[in-house]
């Protein structure tokens, strides 16, 4: 499963009824201080529908404040409210980057889902507790009162799974080693944001029908706010999506008791293209079905624009503006897609 594209590092230097589904999972919430300053629940949570998109900070060339600019262009353009950001933690001049973005955007009045990784990858990281600790305190410590939504780790149960052939849905699926890592690393980023900004809200991801990790991670006393999920078009109708047992995944993603969020939503890429009209009749259905299903509090798709080439990468088709050749012979932004117009046109008829 393709993870978020953040490729800074290598351009710059190169209530009630929810009460009791709460106790049944959250049985030893004073294990240890992941413990929240309230208890969110789907039920309690009342912030507005999130329409947001996920953004890299450089697609088509090296990361500048100028090209940035345009990128929030397209954002206000489209009418959403928030973007999702992939936090550049071993990035020398992360801070000064990145207070440029968040400043930006503040200034638009559009909000920071930022989502926190690992120095280096979290399966094999020596002390994971103290890398995801540090990271999280410098990002809670820097951005109070800035950014109110943290995501720990993406897809974890990719991360965790045995292999790509198995579903995550039973607890033999899952590489106790991997699951120790990412428990150990979750556990300390989360313990630095809930002692240095009680308020802000914690967000943990998967996809696909990887929910065992999430209720091990429950189980083993790691709690968090909101539950997000990421969908591609090749899974079919979120809504649809039976599990082994028959019974539907959306109705075990609710018995979490928590808030829901679709972290990334897109078409799914064919001989690495995205086929631009089912892409754009995808993302229609989907967030129809989120925005009027009564359990979704958000939906981004990802992502805002397509990933140019470069030595270090491949390019990527994954987003609703093309890119073209520049006439200092890199690439800049392009055509809008399909899919750009009928997110917009969404937004807007949901927001009246």
């Amino acid at each position: 499963m393709k993870t978020f594209l953040i490729i800074l590092l290598a351009l710059i230097i190169g209530g009630g009824g929810g009460y009791f589904v709460y106790s049944k999972y959250f049985k030893n919430q004073a294990a240890f201080s992941t413990s929240p300053s309230r208890i969110v629940t789907a039920q309690n949570y009342k912030e507005p529908f999130q329409w947001g998109i996920n953004v890299n900070p450089s697609p088509v060339r090296n990361y500048s404040l100028e090209m940035w600019t345009k990128q929030m262009k397209y954002v206000n353009d489209l009418g959403c409210g928030w973007i999702r950001l992939v936090y550049g933690a071993n990035i020398s001049n992360r801070l000064e980057i990145f207070d440029e973005m968040v400043n930006d955007a503040d200034k638009r009045n559009i909000q920071v889902l930022l989502s926190l990784d690992s120095t280096e990858p979290v399966q094999t990281i020596s002390n994971p507790y103290d890398d995801g600790y540090k990271v999280a305190k410098e990002v809670a410590e820097h951005y109070k009162g800035k950014i109110k939504y943290y995501q720990i780790l993406n897809e974890i149960g990719g991360t965790v799974v045995k292999g790509p052939e198995y579903g995550g849905e039973e607890e033999s699926d899952i590489d106790n080693q991997k699951y120790n890592q990412v428990k150990e690393w979750s556990k300390g980023a989360i313990e630095a944001i809930r002692k240095i900004d009680p308020d802000a809200y914690i967000v943990i991801d998967s996809f696909w029908t990887h929910y065992k990790v999430i209720e091990m991670l429950v189980r083993d006393g790691i709690e968090f706010d909101i539950l997000g999920w990421n969908w591609y078009s090749d899974m079919k109708m979120m809504g649809d999506k039976k599990l082994a047992d028959g019974s539907l995944l959306v109705d075990k993603l609710k018995s979490f008791g928590k808030p829901i969020i679709l972290a990334e939503v897109n078409g799914a890429p064919i001989n690495g293209r995205v086929n631009e009209n089912s892409q754009a009749q995808f993302i229609q259905d989907m967030a129809d079905w989120a925005y009027n299903s009564g359990i979704i509090n958000g939906f981004y798709v990802h992502e805002l624009v397509d990933i140019a080439p470069t030595p270090t990468r491949e390019e990527g088709y994954f987003g609703l503006i093309k890119f073209k050749k520049a006439s200092d012979g890199g690439y800049t932004y392009g055509d809008l897609k399909k899919a750009y117009g009928t997110y917009k046109e969404l937004i807007a008829d949901y927001s009246k």
